[in-house]
């Protein structure tokens, strides 16, 4: 057995054996009465809001890939973008989102501009890379930032002392960079050295970082609004102000790599925060399922694309990236 399906299985182990607990702590008849119930408007502005999102942060992405020499037409970054989400939710472990769009653009971007440090791949791996970083960074501190400015939920306190620590070790890590760079090329590591070189250099940019701020913030702000409307559909009122502790929590959670695609620790992150509001467990899973039913539909607009463009197999371009890292 391969080290990859290994991981494969032990992470669907580990989102069923998490979903199995969950559900057996509650009632079966209620949550399909609560599904039964559901007020649909409030499910299709929740898919066309976070189409929107994902083709925010698709231009976040490409922000950063363009101060890395690549010149591709947004469309192209838009494309690459909902076929990694595909990935994400629906390809084997032997590819990840982020694996399949460092392929594509590796493969197919329009890189102008030579960097003395890097090829293509690793040009698109740095893009990939900080892409994730500052949109997981920006998300943690509107977590850290809410349980400050909202302190009179009663969350325990480990929830907030992790909160905060991850917020102010994002911020350590993106200063200490430059630091983490001259230890690579100390200790004679070529691709961490390239690799963190890369970053280092689209750190400096500041204008750019400022940009991807704010498109962050801006594609937070509208799945932090879907939460409430998923609330609606159920027929539950979430204060903003718990929404935005809530969201970003459970987003940083679930983004853990020890399940697939966060699948139990998410629906487990939404039960824990909204039984802390007096929300029924049943509307807790029913808002998780939710949630994931949004995700999974606008992911397949990625599947889509990925079938029109007569791509490899997902296993073959896990397998060229592999050959083109060496």
């Amino acid at each position: 057995m391969s080290r990859s399906t290994l991981t494969f299985l032990l992470k669907a182990v580990v989102s069923l054996g998490i979903l199995s607990f969950l559900l057996s702590r509650i009632d079966m008849a209620q949550l399909l009465r609560v599904l039964s119930s559901v007020q649909l408007s409030y499910l299709i502005i929740a898919l066309l809001g976070y189409f929107l999102g994902q083709i925010l942060c698709s231009v976040r992405w490409a922000l950063l890939a363009r101060s890395l020499g690549f010149k591709n037409p947004l469309k192209d970054f838009a494309v690459f973008y909902f076929i990694g989400m595909f990935f994400n939710l629906f390809a084997p472990s032997t590819i990840g989102g982020d694996v399949g769009r460092v392929f594509y653009l590796a493969r197919d971007g329009d890189r102008r501009v030579e960097r003395e440090w890097t090829g293509p791949t690793l040009s698109a791996l740095v893009s990939v890379v900080a892409d994730r970083f500052i949109g997981l960074a920006v998300l943690v501190w509107i977590g850290a930032a809410a349980l400050a400015l909202f302190s009179n939920y009663a969350l325990p306190s480990p929830v907030r002392a992790i909160t905060f620590a991850l917020a102010a070790g994002s911020l350590l890590a993106w200063l200490l960079l430059p630091l983490f760079n001259r230890l690579a090329e100390r200790w004679d590591l070529p691709k961490g050295k390239n690799l963190l070189q890369g970053l280092v250099a689209t750190s400096r940019d500041h204008r750019i970082i400022a940009q991807t701020i704010v498109l962050s913030l801006t594609a937070h702000s509208i799945q932090a609004w879907l939460h409430i409307l998923l609330g609606l559909a159920l027929g539950v009122e979430i204060p903003w102000s718990y929404i935005l502790i809530l969201y970003p929590l459970v987003g940083v959670f679930s983004a853990l790599p020890i399940s697939l695609n966060g699948i139990g620790l998410r629906e487990g992150g939404y039960l824990f925060l909204l039984r802390q509001i007096g929300v029924s467990p049943e509307k807790a899973i029913a808002f998780s399922f939710l949630w994931l039913i949004i995700v999974a539909i606008d992911s397949l607009i990625g599947g889509l694309v990925f079938i029109l463009k007569k791509s490899p197999k997902p296993s073959e371009i896990a397998s060229e990236i592999k050959d083109q890292a060496r």
